[in-house]
């Protein structure tokens, strides 16, 4: 990836360094981030720095570029990258768990790797609500997103024309996302068209209310969804719920598992979740399973999956310890 064309436009007004604990531990606005390929993997992606930039640098393109000029620059550098991040290449490369067997028309749902970790029974159900009653299967596959963010620009391009050829080779003409990062991550990079579920049911005219006493809720907006909230707006769209009572965490980077940056900032990841618990903040909404599985295994309670929540699924308790164990069970599933 290259380097975004404004990092020289940087006015050093700090504002950047302020809002991001990764600039702020080594004391470098994106300008100097842009010099230092040692750090390419210590951020975490979250995008915060670009919304307060008031020129719009993009410190997200910042690191993915240096990531990709470190690993292209030198054969060593790749092959220490591929030892570190050995089991994640190892699962998603060619992800090991992919199933075709489940698709009964043009649409299909695409749970992503991460609902099926954590949500495994409710996706279940979510399944064959969709099948029984909009004729919708699903594929499990991996978007890439991980692989993408090692900098590894080949096996992206690779893994993006794969599953675009086994989409159409199967008749797929849209792709309903439950995951976020994979909405984000498909969306520009695959001649299909990407959907997320909100705004399927939005389509097939459902409402829902959330299953929640209280007015107000409080909210964790994940990383690819903090600038554009394309994502959120689609859920105020079918949900019975004013956009007043809705309290957005804004003070806390990432849930922690961004950018694979926590292999090397696990002090920063630790961070963001002793922040968050220190809110003792009551029914905490995500729309990400990744953020409620890290959450969860951290020992912050009372989170609520929005989309779990709203199908009367909440029952279906989040499960962690057994998340591989989870996601390979959909290797066989079949509807």
């Amino acid at each position: 990836m290259k380097m975004p064309d404004n990092v020289e436009d940087c006015i050093h007004c700090n504002r950047c360094v302020k809002k991001c604990s990764f600039l702020t531990k080594y004391n470098m606005d994106l300008h100097e981030f842009s010099k230092h390929e040692d750090l390419a993997y210590n951020c975490f992606l979250c995008n915060d720095c670009k919304i307060v930039c008031p020129k719009d640098i993009d410190g997200h393109k910042i690191s993915l570029s240096l990531r990709s000029s470190k690993v292209e620059s030198d054969i060593k550098n790749r092959k220490e990258i591929e030892e570190k991040y050995k089991f994640l290449l190892f699962e998603k490369k060619d992800y090991i768990f992919k199933n075709y067997n489940n698709i009964i028309s043009e649409s299909v749902i695409f749970p992503g790797c991460n609902f099926s970790s954590f949500y495994p029974d409710a996706l279940k159900n979510i399944l064959y609500k969709f099948k029984n009653e909009y004729n919708i299967g699903a594929v499990f596959d991996c978007c890439g997103k991980p692989i993408a963010e090692l900098g590894i620009e080949d096996y992206e391009n690779e893994i993006i024309k794969k599953l675009e050829n086994s989409m159409i080779s199967n008749g797929i003409k849209e792709i309903i996302t439950l995951c976020p990062n994979c909405y984000y991550f498909l969306k520009p990079r695959i001649n299909i068209k990407i959907i997320t579920i909100y705004e399927k049911m939005y389509e097939l005219g459902l409402k829902f209310k959330l299953n929640n006493d209280d007015e107000q809720i409080n909210l964790f907006i994940p990383c690819p969804d903090k600038e554009s909230k394309h994502i959120k707006n689609a859920i105020l769209k079918i949900i019975d719920l004013d956009e007043n009572n809705i309290k957005e965490v804004k003070d806390v980077n990432c849930c922690g598992l961004g950018g694979c940056a926590i292999v090397n900032e696990k002090e920063l990841a630790e961070g963001f979740i002793d922040k968050l618990k220190n809110k003792n903040l009551e029914n905490l909404y995500v729309y990400c399973a990744t953020c409620a599985g890290n959450f969860n295994r951290n020992n912050i309670n009372n989170i609520h999956h929005i989309l779990v929540d709203i199908l009367n699924m909440d029952s279906l308790k989040i499960k962690n310890k057994t998340s591989l164990l989870s996601r390979a069970m959909f290797k066989f599933f079949k509807l």
